[in-house]
């Protein structure tokens, strides 16, 4: 295809020029007095030749250039299929048994000592800093003694801080391993309606994040979409180490696009590697990291609170700013659910055109998400999103077993 257009290209450019020179031979001959000049209709013959010629090239050389765009496209997309792929991670499993029912939410979290009120417990040196910057975090916070909100959810102590010298493990600051179901509604070109899950796997300090949606039937969904997030869990907080972002379903099509993070930087999804500074989260463990900060008192949670997150987004890395907009009352099967709004901070304008989130995480479920909304480009598209609410009541996993005591080495 594209060599036909080219040598049709090339014999209407031959004909423009033959009949551009007869023309000039023509006036040439007649300025001179050797030759009469042409008969009046055959030159309007001719110019009207000329003409239809150019029109021609004009429409070969735009057939040209779609056809070279055309095999370009082809070309990438055979490239993405014959690239070598990592393969995801395998899936942690869990067996989600035991309900977790609203309590009462614990006393509002003291301030700590090593850092300002209202700013997370980091220091980010690679990226600019709102206000007085965020403070660094102890060296190992799970040293300390936990503070109120965490006893008051007597989780098992089986879930402690290693003893062990130079071996740390996560305990009771981070939530069991957790299954949500969400009702999905929103706009897209129209109302649209599906369900969505997500879960929160732990297994010794590795961890997963899994967000799933869907619109319409799980079994043939018109549009679907899972974010997933794998990586170790540290005194600092989530570490990721690979997210996956994978659309299908019949009208979504199968797309994925992958971000891997190494030391000090991330390999996004078009393969262009950037720096992140420490404490860096993806789309999906940004909302778990948010849990944490809430429930262990590192991020104490009040109205108009200003909130830093550096996150690595599938096309770009920003400086996310998310503000805290209050107490509010969410309305789900279980009944009316006091949860803090985060929202993302309307006042940004680098987000280059990436999806925005907001949450509401309620403190009498340990600071989990019992909402969450995402914009597919709030500034511009105000319509467009999707809102899973929480729809039945978190499903946790028991605690690990504790190994049983060892018998001294001076007993009988």
């Amino acid at each position: 295809m594209a060599g036909w257009l080219r040598r049709r290209l090339a014999l209407e450019i031959r004909q423009i020029q033959d009949a551009g020179r007869a023309v000039g031979r023509a006036l040439s001959a007649a300025a001179t007095g050797m030759a009469p000049l042409v008969d009046p209709r055959r030159w309007r013959d001719a110019v009207l030749g000329i003409r239809r010629h150019h029109v021609a090239l004009a429409g070969l050389t735009a057939a040209v250039i779609g056809a070279h765009l055309w095999l370009l496209s082809g070309a990438r997309e055979l490239h993405d299929q014959w690239a070598p792929e990592t393969p995801e991670p395998e899936r942690l499993q869990a067996a989600f048994i035991r309900e977790l029912a609203p309590a009462p939410p614990p006393p509002p979290a003291t301030t700590p000592k090593d850092g300002p009120p209202g700013t997370p417990q980091r220091h980010i040196e690679s990226m600019p800093a709102l206000g007085d910057g965020p403070a660094p975090l102890p060296p190992d916070p799970a040293a300390s003694e936990p503070p109120p909100e965490l006893q008051a959810l007597a989780m098992p102590p089986a879930l402690a801080v290693s003893d062990a010298v130079g071996e740390w493990m996560p305990g009771i600051e981070w939530p069991l391993s957790t299954e949500l179901d969400y009702k999905l509604s929103g706009d897209f070109r129209g109302a649209i309606h599906g369900d969505a899950r997500v879960q929160w796997l732990r297994e010794g300090s590795h961890y997963q994040v899994h967000l799933e949606a869907w619109i319409g039937p799980k079994i043939a969904p018109l549009m679907s979409r899972r974010m997933s997030s794998d990586g170790e869990i540290t005194p600092l907080g989530l570490a990721p180490r690979r997210f996956d972002e994978v659309t299908g379903g019949l009208a979504g099509g199968n797309r994925q696009s992958t971000l891997l993070f190494d030391l000090g930087g991330v390999r996004l999804a078009n393969g262009r590697r950037e720096p992140v500074p420490d404490g860096t989260q993806d789309a999906a463990s940004q909302f778990v990291q948010f849990t944490w900060l809430f429930l262990t008192g590192r991020q104490s949670a009040q109205g108009d609170l200003l909130i830093q997150q550096p996150l690595a987004l599938p096309r770009n890395v920003h400086l996310w700013r998310y503000k805290v907009r209050g107490m509010e009352d969410v309305a789900t099967p279980l009944g009316q659910i006091p949860a803090w709004h985060v929202d993302s901070d309307m006042d940004m304008e680098d987000t280059r055109g990436d999806m925005q989130a907001e949450f509401w995480l309620a403190p009498s479920l340990q600071y989990l998400p019992v909402r969450v909304r995402i914009w597919q480009n709030r500034p511009k598209d105000p319509r467009t999103h999707i809102d899973l609410v929480l729809k039945a009541a978190p499903k946790q996993a028991l605690a690990p077993a504790q190994p049983a005591p060892s018998a001294s080495a001076g007993s009988p």
